[in-house]
């Protein structure tokens, strides 16, 4: 395959915007689409989709390949062979590429490195570096254009940023941050927020204050983190009135499988704070925990001891069989919030 024609690699995810912004003026014929927002990665391959691909010969040029351990080098040249129809491009999509075997990805590496490819043909590989040791993953290091699609907490702002560019909407930096906290930068719940914020101001592209906070509410995530956070105070008050708001749209079930989580969370940094001492270094343990949520649970470990959290997994298990078996679901919750609360190591 020809050197791929592509734009610097961007080492943070605000570039990735600032490509999702930006016209594809000269596609390159290799990409690596990696990272674990969804969404995101959703937003760049629905791009490569609209940009490379004539709209008239879509269907006959686009290719989607899901690959697994069993995918066979002669699947994959197939693929990477045949040639545009009624175009100059042809779009070839490699999906879950971390489940290739070590061997199947030497051959493709080997592929992607033959001058016989055709010029116009456009390769997006969509996937996590695997284990499985390889000269494919330098090889895309070192000549794909890499899109990392991963946002830390403090960059969901640029995220609301690059959506109100997108719908043309005005909105202060003091609203963009509370929308980010509404939706606890979930990027789908940003998006959707931001659309019906555009809808609502028209061609004034503005909303007041009062305005957003009618139209942007808590999302259900955001709620039940206060409602851990609550708990871990602990606070007793604030945690009823925040169970109550969301058993009106939550069910029981949903609630503690949340709290079962935040429990083994509470758990997983309890075991590891002995061996490491910093919350950075405990968030590298942890896989999809911030820093941030580290430093949260260490503050809270501080009114848990060892037995409250063994009660509470048992006292969790217990309202999840009263709910199954009939029992009103508000007042096993209340209770079980009560219980929570009033751990021995919060009555010190």
């Amino acid at each position: 395959m020809p050197p791929a024609a592509r734009a610097p690699k961007p080492p943070a995810a605000s570039q990735v915007l600032d490509w999702l912004s930006q016209p594809l003026a000269q596609p390159g014929s290799l990409y690596w689409v990696t990272g674990p927002e969804d969404y995101l990665r959703e937003q760049v391959q629905r791009k490569l989709r609209r940009e490379v691909l004539d709209e008239g010969f879509a269907e006959f040029n686009h290719q989607v390949l899901r690959l697994s351990p069993s995918s066979k080098p002669a699947a994959l040249l197939d693929a990477l062979s045949e040639l545009p129809m009624m175009t100059e491009r042809r779009l070839l999509e490699l999906q879950n590429i971390q489940d290739l075997n070590a061997r199947t990805a030497d051959e493709l590496c080997k592929m992607l490195q033959t001058e016989a490819l055709h010029p116009g043909l456009v390769v997006v590989v969509v996937g996590e570096t695997p284990k499985a040791k390889s000269g494919l993953w330098d090889y895309l290091r070192s000549k794909a254009c890499v899109l990392s699609c991963e946002l830390e907490a403090k960059q969901r702002g640029d995220f609301v940023a690059y959506a109100c560019k997108q719908h043309k909407l005005e909105l202060t930096s003091q609203q963009q941050q509370v929308v980010a906290e509404r939706t606890a930068g979930s990027l789908r719940l940003i998006t959707g927020a931001i659309e019906r914020l555009a809808l609502f101001a028209g061609e004034s592209r503005q909303v007041s204050s009062a305005d957003l906070d009618q139209m942007v509410h808590d999302s259900a995530e955001v709620q039940t983190w206060k409602l851990t956070a609550a708990i871990g105070q602990p606070n007793l008050r604030q945690a009823y009135a925040l169970l109550e708001k969301l058993m009106q749209h939550e069910p029981a079930q949903s609630l503690l499988s949340y709290l079962n989580s935040y429990l083994l969370g509470l758990v997983q940094v309890y075991q590891l704070k002995p061996r490491f001492k910093t919350a950075a270094a405990i968030a590298k343990e942890i896989p999809r925990r911030s820093e941030f949520q580290i430093k949260k649970s260490l503050e809270e470990l501080a009114s848990w001891n060892e037995t409250d959290l063994g009660n509470a997994f048992e006292r969790l298990a217990r309202a999840d069989y009263r709910i199954k078996t009939g029992s009103d679901p508000l007042l096993v919750m209340q209770l079980l919030v009560l219980q929570l609360c009033s751990r021995s190591g919060a009555r010190r």
